[in-house]
């Protein structure tokens, strides 16, 4: 008994971290090898405002770094002065967030390049290595891995692949 309410307590406090993962691979996908990597991006239609420093990307939109890849219906990317860098990209309405053998889907997902954070809102639901959890909030901590899960978090848990 004591076994299962160390994991409840390790679930409503960081939802999927290494107890969920492979040792090698300690948390959501392996975000924080793709930082580096370069952006690329398409869609159906792109607006820019260079006062406002922002991009919108309208319908079917895509967006890979390396192994993660990011689709939904509209994502605002808002960029550094330079131009040569971005700092947050938010996707709202059919949110799919993939990375290697993981996924996450929600209504809406805010990545700020700058903290090293992915917050991802509204019908979240976060699969790994057989399990589970849904919420009505997500923060991924790209540099750790760890994941923090709020509003009627449900998880079903699966003995990880060895």
């Amino acid at each position: 008994m004591r076994k299962f309410s160390i994991i409840l307590s390790v679930l409503a406090i960081f939802a999927i971290v290494p107890v969920l993962a492979d040792v090698n691979n300690p948390g959501f996908g392996n975000l924080s090898e793709d930082t580096k990597e370069p952006i690329i991006t398409s869609s159906d239609q792109m607006t820019v405002d260079n006062e406002l420093l922002q991009a919108k990307l309208i319908g079917n939109v895509e967006i890979v770094q390396g192994d993660l890849f990011l689709y939904a219906d509209f994502v605002r990317i808002t960029y550094a002065k330079s131009q040569s860098k971005i700092e947050v990209l938010f996707a709202r309405d059919n949110v799919i967030l993939i990375s290697g053998a993981d996924r996450a889907t929600a209504n809406e997902a805010d990545y700020n390049l700058e903290r090293g954070t992915i917050v991802m809102t509204g019908n979240v639901l976060v699969s790994q290595d057989g399990s589970t959890v849904s919420a009505d909030r997500a923060e991924l901590d790209i540099e750790s891995g760890a994941a923090s899960m709020s509003g009627r978090v449900k998880s079903i848990l699966t003995a990880p692949s060895e």
